[in-house]
Formats: structure tokens, C-alpha cells, sequence
């Protein structure tokens, strides 16, 4: 349910704040848009621009009517695996109220703040009253994988075709906290679609394994292009998840036929070692994530905020660390960070600082409130889902030395920004420094020497630059017993204008 989006588009969205609402052609399922994270209408149907790779297609989006996703419907060669609702994916208000996804997660149809029924994680510890998971094989299936292997034998995909790698732990949009996956973008062609002869971007299994789980968002999202997510279980340590990747191709081309009506397959398909089970060539660009059960991550300050839902991100793991030495190398070229680790980090918290994942307390952690799907009432931003009451401060994915302060609602809107002092940042604000008025300003990015970069084209090592208009005001205080009192002053300029906390001020933990 993660959609890739391009770095121009992620630009946009840092320094506009937000998307707006398209209203210019009538739209039409399949045709180009310029905006993704917009919406428009028909007059009787509405649409979304979608988006992958360099290019945007308008989306019908499915009524909740249409779709009941709790099928369960047994898949030919499959017998006993439900397809299974997806979480995130809409619902229907009058038909089942409790399923289990395809990678067994208990979900519920809930109703969202914006009057929309969508699937999520179910009430209760761990989900429907299960104990949470205490090992990453309980997250995907302990029936559906053998073995104990941690090793990668293979690659994701040529890393000599690729134009970059983004590492873990990018914040942008709604994505609040720092991302569990890593991105693959290839050459942009200066903005223009970058679609290629089919066979170009192979995407291959890194070691061999079995698949486990597909889910197939042309159903599942009404997407007009092949468009997959595919889990493989290479042991009961080690899994790989591709999301975003296109038509199903070698052992995974059989399991096309057999995705059920909801969008989801659940079974076992042997792979091979470098084995390509994908091909990504029409709408080039993808997300990938590592998990091995061996190493749980130990920079999170509370494990059980992530209960509830991204239940495998402890186990997140940096791809660098487990390729081959013969493709490690090729590998680091293309990540666009310099810093250690190269591939990213994802756990930043830091006890008696501000910085780290943040939440509003009795929020549910990482699940947040339940609103699932973005709502686009707010003047047609992006606004209202389950990171609403996310906050993370912690080193950008690629720039390190600047703390990013991202917002789960900014008025609405979820946003990224840096502080206009440079060296405020998550570690220097601390239970001794009181009260702590950050000045929050939008930013560009810029090589090392300081020469602007495009986001669409970025450049490896780039930095970020602060415009140095403050946009609002952020009032922290790490308290004594680890929590932290934040509020949020948009459109305040200056620090003489925080006056002391008001009753909008709220207490997030970790």
C-alpha cells in the first residue's frame, strides 16, 4: 500500500506542503496526469492520479460497494490459502467485518473520519486479540517457510541498469516516519516517460526461497498497468518484499491466473537464486525491503508501538550488509548516500532526546487512530489517515547532518521540514533544555559544493538547504520520564509568538 513516487514528486510535496485537487481535463481511467495525489471527477465517478516512475495515470478508484475484499476464496493450486483482504484497501460497510490478510494479519472493516470503510489492523494487542509477533516469521507464515539461511546469494536487479538507489529511512509525505524500504529509480530521461522494451529491468530474487504472498493492485487499487507486490520467504529468517514491481515473469508468471478477485495470493512458487520473477520495464521503479529474523533492530525505543501494524519493522534489515562482495560494490555506487551505514538507517531514537519516532499517547503506536485512507477534504491535500498523529525527528535519509522534523498533520497536511538554526537538532534538545522553540523552514537540495540540484535528477551525497522563510513554529519539551510535549504553531514566525503551551499542546512518546 506504499506507492512509489519519484524524488520531483517528492519536492513537491516538501516544499508545497501538499498536493492540490486537479480540475482541469475531465479525467479518464488510463489517460496521463500531471500531478500524482490528486483527484478529480467525471461528474460521476471519481479518480486519482497515480504514480510510478516518471509518469501519471488517472485511476478509477473503486466504490466500497464494488469490492468486498474478504473473498476467501480458495486459489486453484493453492487449496486451504485465502486471498484475503488487504490492509488499507476500501471495504464493505454491510459486508464482513473481520478477515485475515494474505500475510495473516487479522484486519476489520472500519469506518474512517472521513466517512470511508477501509480494511486495517484489527482492535486489541497484535491485532484481534492475538499476542503480537515475537519472531519475523510469525509476521509472514511460519507454515509457509522453511530453513534458517540469512544469506543473499543474488541481486534485486542490474545494479548498472539502475540510475539510483534511495536508502532506508526517507521521510516524505505521509510517510512520517523514517520508510522501511529502499527505492530502485532508473535513468528519467529529463522527465519524459521512461517506459521500456519489455525484458529491459528484470527484477530477480536475491536468493532462492519460495513466493509466498502476491498481491496484484491493478485489482486490488484499479491501477491500469501491471503493478505487484511479492513476498518470498527465502527461510523462516529471511524474507524479501518487492512492492511496486511490474508484470509477473519465470516461476511467478503462473500465479497471474490464480490472484483472486480482492487482489491477493497466498501459496508457495519455488524461485532460484537471481532468478527473475518480475519484469519492470513498462513503468519502471520499485520499493525494496529486507527482513532477518536474527537481528532485531535495537534503536527503537519501544517495540510494542509497532504492535499493531508494520509489525516487521524491527526486522529491518540493510540489503548491503548481506549481498555478495562481488555486487556489494556496484551495489554502494548507486545509493545516493555517502554516510554509514550506506544503505540506510530506520531506528533513530534516542532516549532523553527529542529525537526518534514519536506518537500520540493512547494512540496505538504506529497504527495511529484507525483512518487508514487519505482524505482529500482539506482543500485537496493529502490530509487525515493513521499518521496523523506521527512525529519524527530524526537525520534525513541521505543528508545526515540535518535533522528532519516531519509532521503527521501540519494543518491538515503531512510535511517535512528542517529547522532554520542548523544546529538544532533531535540530539541536542534534551530534558535539560526546557522548553525548545524550533523555527521550521521548507528546503532544496543541493550538492555538496553547493550548486542546486534538480530532486527529479539528484545527485549522490546531496545536502539539504533551508530557504530560510519560516513557516511555523515547533514547541518541544523532553520531559523526565522519556515523553515529550510538542506543539505545533503553524504560520507563527517568531519565537517571541510561543507564549507558553496551550491546551492544544500534546504528550507523544515513543
Amino acid at each position: 500500500m506504499k506507492k512509489i513516487f519519484s524524488l520531483f514528486v517528492i519536492s513537491i510535496l516538501i516544499v508545497a506542503g501538499f498536493s492540490s485537487t486537479s480540475f482541469a481535463a475531465t479525467p479518464k481511467a488510463g489517460a496521463t496526469c500531471a500531478k500524482p495525489g490528486t483527484r478529480a471527477s467525471d461528474g460521476k465517478n471519481s479518480f486519482s492520479c497515480q504514480k510510478k516512475g516518471k509518469s501519471g495515470v488517472w485511476v478509477l478508484e473503486k466504490k466500497s460497494s464494488e469490492s468486498n475484499s474478504n473473498s476467501g476464496n480458495k486459489l486453484g493450486g493453492n487449496s486451504g490459502n485465502n486471498s484475503g483482504p488487504q490492509d488499507g484497501s476500501v471495504c464493505d460497510a454491510k459486508g464482513a467485518k473481520n478477515g485475515r490478510s494474505s500475510t495473516g494479519v487479522e484486519l476489520e472493516c472500519q469506518k474512517g473520519t472521513d466517512g470511508k470503510y477501509a480494511w486495517h489492523p484489527a482492535m486489541g494487542g497484535g491485532g484481534g486479540g492475538q499476542s503480537a509477533p515475537t519472531t519475523v516469521a510469525d509476521v509472514f507464515g511460519k507454515d509457509k517457510c522453511s530453513g534458517t539461511s540469512t544469506e543473499l546469494t543474488a541481486g534485486i536487479i542490474d545494479p548498472a541498469k539502475v540510475s539510483y538507489f534511495v536508502p532506508l529511512g526517507l521521510m516524505f509525505s505521509s510517510h512520517i516516519t523514517p520508510i522501511d524500504h529502499i527505492y530502485a529509480y532508473f535513468p528519467s530521461n529529463r522527465g519524459q516517460p521512461i517506459e521500456k522494451p519489455a525484458g529491459t529491468y528484470q527484477v530477480t530474487s536475491p536468493a532462492a526461497g519460495k513466493i509466498i504472498s502476491v498481491e496484484d493492485f491493478a485489482k486490488s487499487n484499479g491501477y491500469p498497468y501491471a503493478d505487484y507486490r511479492i513476498v518470498i520467504a527465502h527461510s523462516c529468517n529471511l524474507f524479501s518484499v518487492f512492492i511496486h514491481v511490474g508484470k509477473l515473469t519465470g516461476p511467478a508468471a503462473q500465479i497471474a491466473s490464480q490472484v483472486g478477485a480482492s487482489g491477493g495470493w497466498g501459496g508457495a512458487v519455488a524461485v532460484k537464486s537471481g532468478e527473475a520473477i518480475a519484469d519492470d520495464s513498462e513503468r519502471p521503479g520499485f520499493d525494496y525491503s529486507l527482513f532477518d529474523g536474527t537481528k532485531k533492530l535495537t534503536g527503537f525505543a519501544n517495540l510494542k508501538s509497532y504492535s499493531e501494524a508494520e509489525t516487521s519493522k524491527p526486522w529491518t534489515a540493510d540489503i548491503l550488509q548481506y549481498l555478495p562482495n562481488n555486487l556489494r560494490g556496484a551495489y554502494e555506487a548507486k545509493f545516493l548516500s555517502t554516510a554509514s551505514p550506506i544503505g540506510g538507517k530506520i531506528d533513530w531514537d534516542k532516549k532523553g532526546t527529542a529525537q526518534g519516532n514519536w506518537f500520540v499517547e493512547k494512540t496505538n503506536g504506529f497504527r495511529g487512530l484507525g483512518d487508514q485512507g487519505a482524505a482529500y477534504d482539506n482543500h485537496g491535500k493529502i490530509a487525515h489517515g493513521y499518521w496523523d498523529t506521527h512525529l519524527a525527528i530524526a537525520p534525513d535519509a541521505v543528508d545526515r547532518n540535518t535533522t528532519v522534523f516531519s509532521i503527521g498533520d501540519w494543518e491538515g497536511c503531512p510535511c517535512q521540514f528542517i529547522s532554520k538554526n542548523s544546529s538544532v537538532t533531535g540530539t541536542s534538545i534534551t530534558s535539560a533544555s526546557g522548553v525548545v522553540i524550533v523555527e521550521l523552514t521548507e528546503f532544496s537540495f543541493r550538492t555538496p559544493a553547493g550548486a542546486e540540484v534538480s530532486p527529479s535528477e539528484p545527485t549522490k551525497g546531496y545536502v539539504l538547504y533551508s530557504n530560510g522563510n519560516v513557516v511555523g513554529l515547533l514547541a518541544l519539551q523532553v520531559q523526565s520520564d522519556g515523553n515529550m510535549k510538542v506543539e505545533k504553531l503553524p504560520g507563527k514566525t517568531d519565537k517571541s509568538q510561543f507564549m507558553g503551551f496551550s491546551s492544544a499542546a500534546k504528550i507523544y512518546t515513543h
